[in-house]
């Protein structure tokens, strides 16, 4: 019954150490506790020699039995199996012995030597497959060994190749990152290099702009001087006709010098104005700003707006436009250089003169040419407005109106100095411009200026 008992005792111990890759569960630790416990108790019975123990020997094959059927049917101790085989030839050799010796006592000593030795052969075959089982795990240890430490290193690799990839993606978002700069850099250097051009180009046209009003200067004083000597040779005539007794002839040719004078009259007026267009050239070329002095804003907006209208009736393809000043009656006087700012209203009133020609082109007699212009006083500022309903501006270009040779005009219809020039004169008297559009419905200008420049 002890050499039963030491087998369970060794099994529980061994499989306890050794339970293989799979950890057991804990209600097959708590079993093999018990187990232990049981054969603890069954071999202290044996060596007490306490009865019965028919029933101890009994208890012990149970035991053992048990811890067999365990060994075979718990899905973590698969590796385990052959432990079950091990001591099954010692376990039928004692189970015969037992079995015997309980039935007939003189049969068991008749055969007891032959049992020795099947024991004793049994022995010999179960330290062969214990042996063979210790070998076999071992094998099993080393692939788990050699299979973790693969594992290892594909975590290992993986977490290598997951760092190169963080630094792949790093390394990239820096090469986007230069790349980025570079090109807005390249950008950068491109609208510089426009700008130096544009800057030359309107630095060549200036000059030109110089040259051409010197050369119109000249004849133009000759055009105002002669026209304020004929009046005066005039007066001179028309002195000596007091002089000639009255007929029909002479109320005729007093007549007739009255209206010449008055035409030299008018000469002398235009040509007044002709020689203030070509001073306010002169200086633009120049790049000054001439002299801010107090304006009536609204005087100088109908005097301009009608300008530019009796101009564009002028021109071989005039157009219907309804013109509708809303001025603040009671604006006070702002300062503004009147030369240049006057070139402000006429840029925008000619533009709009030339967008609306557009849509009448395209939508016929059912539309009716608009322009609107307002003044407003905010305080220490004055608002301007000049709207339109023509064509309107479409988003993506209208960032570029305010653009040095900028224009939606076809062929050789603009320059596109025009919006620049405007805008360059508002920042020069410290205002603003914004622009406003729908495409089909209208367009706006808003202008705002502080009543006193610095």
């Amino acid at each position: 019954m002890i050499f039963i008992n030491l087998i369970s005792l060794f099994l529980l111990f061994y499989l306890k150490k050794n339970p293989g890759p799979t950890p057991l569960p804990e209600e097959i630790q708590k079993l093999f506790k018990w187990g232990m416990i049981t054969a603890g108790v069954l071999i202290a019975l044996g060596i007490s020699n306490l009865p019965p123990q028919i029933l101890y020997e009994l208890i012990s094959f149970v035991l053992v039995g048990a811890i067999i059927y365990l060994i075979l049917n718990t899905p973590e101790l698969e590796v385990q199996k052959n432990m079950a085989i091990t001591p099954l030839p010692i376990l039928g050799v004692q189970l015969l012995k037992y079995v015997v010796k309980t039935i007939s006592v003189s049969t068991y000593e008749n055969i007891e030597n032959y049992l020795d030795a099947a024991g004793f052969f049994a022995l010999i075959w179960a330290v062969t497959m214990w042996l063979n089982h210790r070998k076999q795990m071992k094998e099993i240890e080393i692939e788990r060994i050699i299979s973790k430490e693969q594992e290892r290193q594909l975590r290992a690799t993986a977490e290598q190749k997951n760092q190169l990839e963080v630094l792949v993606a790093e390394r990239t978002s820096e090469i986007l990152q230069q790349k980025e700069e570079l090109q807005e850099a390249l950008n950068h250097l491109k609208d510089t290099q426009e700008q130096l051009i544009q800057q030359e180009k309107l630095a060549s046209l200036g000059q030109l702009t110089a040259g051409i009003a010197h050369e119109i200067k000249n004849p133009l004083n000759f055009v105002n001087n002669f026209s304020e000597l004929s009046v005066d040779f005039i007066e001179e005539i028309e002195d000596e006709m007091t002089k000639i007794a009255d007929c029909p002839e002479k109320e005729n040719i007093l007549e007739l010098l009255e209206d010449v004078k008055s035409n030299l009259g008018k000469i002398r007026h235009h040509g007044s104005r002709a020689d203030s267009i070509v001073k306010s050239m002169l200086l633009h070329s120049r790049g000054g700003t001439g002299t801010k002095e107090p304006t009536d804003l609204n005087g100088l907006i109908r005097e301009y707006a009608n300008l530019a209208f009796h101009g564009m009736r002028a021109n071989p393809n005039p157009i219907n436009v309804d013109i509708q000043l809303k001025l603040e009656e009671q604006l006070a006087k702002i300062n503004l250089n009147s030369e240049d700012f006057s070139r402000v209203i006429l840029n925008l009133v000619k533009n709009a003169f030339d967008a609306m020609r557009e849509k009448i082109v395209k939508e016929g007699g059912e539309y009716k040419a608009k322009v609107e212009i307002r003044t407003q006083d905010l305080g220490d500022k004055v608002l301007i407005e000049v709207e339109d309903n023509g064509p309107g501006v479409p988003d993506d270009i209208r960032d570029k109106l305010l653009m040095p040779f900028f224009t939606t005009k076809k062929g050789t219809e603009g320059t596109g100095l025009g919006l620049s020039i405007t805008h360059d004169i508002i920042q020069s008297h410290e205002g603003t411009l914004e622009i406003e559009s729908k495409v089909g419905e209208f367009t706006r200008f808003s202008i705002v200026l502080p009543k006193s420049n610095p």
